[in-house]
């Protein structure tokens, strides 16, 4: 019969020799942008739920903005991911105000001309409408604007536009949503922050965080972003370059940092990269910056998956419904050759809302999440 004492010792022996198990990484874009994304509000308490019943070891998240969205992800996601990341805000407004008319030409900045054109052709127009419907019947007004107005009426534009005439006219509004970043990083496992980079933007702040998890196999440096978006129908507001300059410039700063910052030999980047090749049946999406950005990385979803993240069958999603879908949501990976990679796409279930009064058959977000599980 065998001693109890030796059936403890072989059982000790065999935890110990247990191998590893797989770490999951996944890249969610919740898609809370209110004023820009529809049902944001409606939307927050069940894509947090969702997000925190993820089979993931490792989130990084994108477009929680609002301070009471991320009180809703952080307390859902309490128990599945003890260790949470989200950074303060970093707000800038300027003193002087940005739309006031100029004295060479009273019609430039005319922003009361814009908040009458939009009470009386969007009056009707409810918050998630709204947008567009500046674009379509104001854009005259819109694009009159200067530089440094049209910079503070697009960091407003979650308020009326009442709010944004009061705002603008009496201070420089730089960033959207009081600042805040939009992103954080949940784990499962043991996490340490490092500083993140700020990346330099307009409009939106962006930034590239950065923590070190303690993943069964060893340490891993993870890092999480959501690159500027290359607007079409939104201009610029600088008077030099362009969205897709500073999405590249991003690019750039980006490589260097994690070239520079990492500290173990394993790196996994995450984000919403607004940048995706045409792979399967999806359109390309800034490509020159996508391969830029790509070169000396493992991107599995790209090459074995290739389903689209940002999809014309998802109502919530700006893409028309007869276009082609666009792969723009990465986990990308280095220092794992040799260990096997399966991806996966995640939340992209039918999940029903409503959007100014009516019935809107979207998902949990107008993106779906891309998920990669590593076998140790």
């Amino acid at each position: 019969m065998l001693d109890p004492r030796h059936a403890t010792l072989f059982l000790v022996l065999l935890v110990g020799c247990a191998p590893p198990q797989p770490t999951t990484y996944v890249t969610y874009n919740a898609g809370l942008a209110v004023g820009f994304v529809p049902a944001a509000n409606e939307r927050a308490p069940g894509t947090s739920e969702a997000v925190a019943a993820l089979d993931a070891d490792v989130v990084c998240l994108q477009e929680y903005w609002e301070p009471e969205h991320i009180a809703l992800i952080d307390a859902a996601a309490a128990d599945a991911f003890p260790d949470r990341l989200f950074p303060d805000p970093a707000p800038e407004v300027l003193p002087a105000p940005a739309c006031l008319p100029t004295e060479a030409d009273p019609d430039v900045n005319d922003i009361d001309a814009l908040v009458t054109c939009i009470d009386e052709s969007c009056g009707d127009a409810c918050g998630d409408d709204l947008p567009d419907c500046v674009l379509s019947e104001c854009a005259l007004e819109f694009l009159g604007l200067e530089k440094d107005c049209l910079r503070c009426v697009q960091a407003n534009v979650s308020d009326t536009p009442q709010g944004i005439r009061e705002t603008c006219t009496t201070e420089a509004t730089e960033y959207v949503y009081g600042g805040s970043f939009g992103t954080g990083i949940l784990s499962s496992l043991p996490m340490t922050p490092h500083d993140p980079l700020l990346l330099s933007s307009t409009t939106t702040r962006r930034s590239l965080l950065h923590a070190v998890v303690e993943a069964p196999e060893g340490d891993v440096d993870v890092f999480c972003t959501h690159l500027t978006a290359v607007f079409s129908l939104i201009p610029y507001p600088r008077e030099e370059g362009s969205w897709a300059e500073e999405q590249a410039a991003q690019v750039t700063a980006m490589r260097d940092f994690i070239a520079a910052e990492a500290v173990s030999d394993r790196v996994v980047l995450l984000g919403d990269m607004n940048a995706g090749p045409p792979v399967r049946a999806n359109e390309e999406e800034q490509l020159a910056n996508w391969e830029a950005l790509a070169e000396g990385w493992e991107v599995p979803f790209v090459d074995i998956d290739q389903r689209c993240t940002f999809c014309p069958d998802n109502a919530l999603s700006s893409v028309d419904s007869d276009a082609r879908g666009r792969l723009i949501d990465h986990v990308m990976f280095q220092g794992f050759e040799g260990r096997t990679k399966t991806p996966d796409r995640v939340l992209d279930d039918a999940f029903g809302t409503e959007s100014c009064g009516a019935p809107i058959a979207g998902a949990y977000s107008d993106h779906y999440g891309v998920s990669v599980t590593v076998e140790p």
